[in-house]
């Protein structure tokens, strides 16, 4: 599979170093990029020759990484991040979208009443849905469905019962 992929990539490299080079206009600056796309080319034809040479070429260890403590830090930030984005795009629109969330919500099978609450700008808070009636499935379905509209993290979708 691999010699697949390196005479793919051979013949591809080939053909735009053929017309790059008749690209180029002539003189000083001409030798210099032949000698350029003539050190790529044979970089590329060595390739699987000093991958058989040493095969710890195919990959570095990079084990000695800390890779768990920087997961959370990072898909927090990008939880943040996505919720930032949302909020930009509600602004000046609350009404509307909770009214169309309600619209949509109202259409699931067995919803009898539904309410919207979306958080106060800038706070942390979760989207609030109050369903009647308050069924484990129901409330799933809704909470999966206001997440994937409004492309956020099912964390920030709270489902409650009606008040």
């Amino acid at each position: 599979m691999y010699w697949k992929q390196w005479l793919q990539t051979l013949i591809t490299l080939v053909v735009l170093l053929g017309m790059v080079e008749l690209l180029l206009p002539g003189g000083e600056l001409a030798k210099f990029a032949r000698l350029v796309l003539g050190l790529s080319l044979l970089l590329a034809l060595l390739q699987p020759v000093m991958l058989l040479l040493e095969p710890g070429l195919l990959g570095a260890d990079l084990s000695w990484l800390p890779v768990e403590p920087f997961v959370p830090e990072v898909e927090e930030r990008a939880q943040r991040l996505q919720w930032a984005a949302t909020k930009a795009l509600w602004a000046g629109t609350d009404q509307k979208l909770k009214q169309h969330l309600e619209g949509i919500l109202a259409g699931l099978d067995g919803v009898q009443r539904v309410r919207v609450q979306l958080p106060p700008e800038g706070s942390g808070e979760a989207v609030q849905i109050f369903l009647d009636p308050w069924e484990s499935g129901l409330r799933q379905e809704a909470r999966e469905l206001v997440a994937s509209l409004l492309n956020l993290p099912l964390q920030r979708i709270a489902v409650l019962a009606w008040q």
